[in-house]
């Protein structure tokens, strides 16, 4: 009994994971199997039901309501979906059936009331939907929901002025509750906590699809996740979209172009920032480091060079020149701005890490070991300093070896 709980919410919870990365038919799919292993489970019928509804599929979505209905006749989460359900099939008269059996269940439940409203409208009911929504807002002056419900309905009313003015409320109020789901995403990404991180990121588009800092965030954590391209793309692209001059959704993307090699398509982002921003460092550095994957080391050098006369202490644009330094093979001249970095921030593991690389590279074994036990102090799971401390001790080895045999051939 315990194992099947277990597989149960084991496949739930897979579900839940799908839907917050839009995955709805995995998701459902999943809902399936925990379903299947506890049929009478309520909570997994009702996000299987939640779930299609969002996907279109109502009545299949009406049938799972049904089933949580059929155990639980008071849930009021069944009873405003299934309502809910009903409304977008057009049933209106029986979605306020349902509505209203919530409303015995939770007085207070305002988004009932609200959807009441909207089907009493679409009943051409104007002055009675009216009424119900001034409830509402009586309730909740910020409630987002009845502010475009009631903009609509004045709207149908030929009170054109007052629904413009209503709709400005309510795309605001949207805006900042979205924003505000934003930034808790934001905070849990900055902590590593990225599946809790997108869940806010996709409750914030749910209410505001215009959220570009929500889609370039969703977008960031799709990628960090794994997704291939055309999934993350999408949320860059509306960003984009939305505001052509979104510099963070062209920056993301053409670092992930970069990062799957495509560095044509990638410079393509970073010079349509570079139109409206010319001095946008990121953007000449990323540029830079594109052009030098390219073997166009002489551009690479020039964008990199930019990049660091704008901003003279930014690390990033300091290690991108270390980077095309190295690959042009200019160990001695890197390791200048290794060492520019490094008195910006002494600790800062990847300049460290690579100046080990380059006296490893310049054959200066031991010198390049003290850098990289430094860096492996200071991030112990470094495994590419790991790696090459190990190569710089073996060619120590190799050397004491030849050294020896070179002895031993002169006796």
């Amino acid at each position: 009994m315990l194992k099947n709980s277990k597989n149960a919410w084991y496949y739930f919870n897979q579900g839940l994971t799908a839907v917050y990365y839009k995955e709805f038919k995995k998701a459902v799919s999943k809902f399936n199997k925990a379903s299947s292993i506890e049929p009478e489970n309520i909570v997994i019928q009702l996000h299987k039901g939640i779930t299609l509804h969002k996907i279109g599929y109502y009545q299949k979505a009406i049938i799972c309501f049904d089933q949580v209905l059929s155990i639980d006749p008071k849930n009021l989460d069944a009873l405003y979906n299934k309502g809910f359900a009903l409304q977008k099939i057009e049933k209106y008269d029986d979605a306020i059936s349902f509505f209203k059996k919530s409303l015995e269940v939770d007085s207070n439940y305002l988004d009932s009331l609200t959807s009441i409203g909207l089907c009493l409208s679409n009943l051409e009911r104007n002055n009675e939907a009216l009424k119900i929504t001034d409830q509402v807002l009586l309730n909740d002056p910020k409630h987002s929901a009845a502010l475009y419900n009631k903009s609509l309905i004045l709207g149908r009313l030929e009170r054109s002025s007052e629904a413009v003015s209503l709709l400005k409320k309510a795309i605001d109020e949207d805006s900042r509750k979205s924003n505000i789901l934003f930034e808790k995403g934001q905070k849990l990404t900055k902590q590593k906590k990225h599946e809790e991180a997108i869940k806010f990121y996709t409750n914030a588009l749910e209410i505001d699809k215009k959220n570009t800092r929500a889609l370039v965030a969703k977008g960031w954590t799709l990628d960090f996740a794994g997704f291939g391209n055309k999934d993350i793309f999408e949320f860059y692209d509306k960003a984009i979209e939305i505001d052509p001059h979104c510099t963070d959704a062209f920056l993301n993307k053409g670092l992930v172009l970069d990062k799957t090699g495509l560095y044509k398509k990638a410079i393509e982002c970073f010079d349509k920032i570079l139109e409206y921003s010319p001095n946008n460092v990121r953007a000449l550095y990323s540029k830079g480091v594109s052009l030098s994957s390219l073997k166009k080391f002489g551009e690479a050098r020039f964008y990199c060079e930019c990049a660091i006369e704008i901003d003279p202490k930014n690390i990033l644009a300091l290690c991108s020149m270390v980077w095309l330094l190295e690959h042009s093979k200019k160990y001695t001249e890197a390791i200048i701005y290794c060492e520019k970095a490094l008195r910006i921030d002494p600790d800062y593991v990847y300049a460290i890490s690579y100046k080990g690389k380059l006296l490893l590279s310049l054959k200066k074994y031991e010198e390049s070991i003290k850098w990289y036990v430094k860096a492996i102090k200071l991030d112990p799971d470094n495994q590419t300093a790991i790696y090459h401390k190990n190569k710089a001790e073996v060619e120590i080895e190799k050397m004491k070896k030849d050294s020896l045999l070179k002895k031993l051939s002169k006796l």
